[in-house]
């Protein structure tokens, strides 16, 4: 018994106070409209890494990445076929609005507002519904609406206090009784 009692104490006392955590996710749906069908959904976080700072200090001309655009990888999916994209988000400062990436020799342009606010470096998603438009070369401008809503999860559950003590109190209770039947 002693031999059991021990690895379960060593293995909760490692679990248990370990918090667990989960990342907040937003959703995109790019709907067309006014007779534009494509709809375009993809997944990322709610703050993902920004650019960075990419500046040499001596070129005080030089406008670091992350106030102009930052770039995020996800499943997109495009009319119901799902591939794997590169996203570029763009700030106000660079334009506004979002590429898509299908192939490295091609890229979709949504032209539109600036859709994440900046804390220092990292970039945060701004939920809300948004105007964009594609525009082709040959073709007239396609209007979109874009929604960005976070994605609800249930809560991560963590033990409650009263477990963490239990649990605690369970072990000494074992230790006291199989010390005393080694006494006796």
């Amino acid at each position: 018994m002693r031999n059991f009692v021990f690895p379960l104490l060593l293995c909760s006392a490692f679990v248990l106070p370990s918090a667990a955590h989960a990342d907040a996710i937003d959703d995109f749906v790019l709907t067309g409209i006014y007779g534009n069908s494509n709809v375009i959904t993809f997944s990322l976080p709610a703050s993902p890494p920004g650019s960075g700072n990419n500046c040499p200090p001596s070129s005080p001309s030089c406008v670091p990445q992350y106030l102009l655009s930052f770039n995020a990888f996800a499943p997109v999916t495009f009319n119901g076929v799902t591939t794997d994209e590169e996203l570029t988000f763009l700030t106000g400062r660079a334009g506004g609005g979002f590429y898509l990436h299908p192939t490295p020799q091609s890229s979709l342009r949504y032209f539109g507002p600036t859709l994440f606010v900046l804390n220092g470096e990292d970039p945060t998603f701004v939920p809300g519904t948004y105007g964009v438009f594609s525009e082709g070369a040959l073709a007239p401008p396609l209007p979109y609406s874009l929604t960005i809503t976070p994605e609800t999860t249930a809560p991560t559950p963590e033990p409650s206090t009263l477990a963490l003590f239990g649990t605690g109190l369970a072990g000494l209770i074992e230790f006291a009784r199989t010390r005393k039947r080694r006494l006796s």
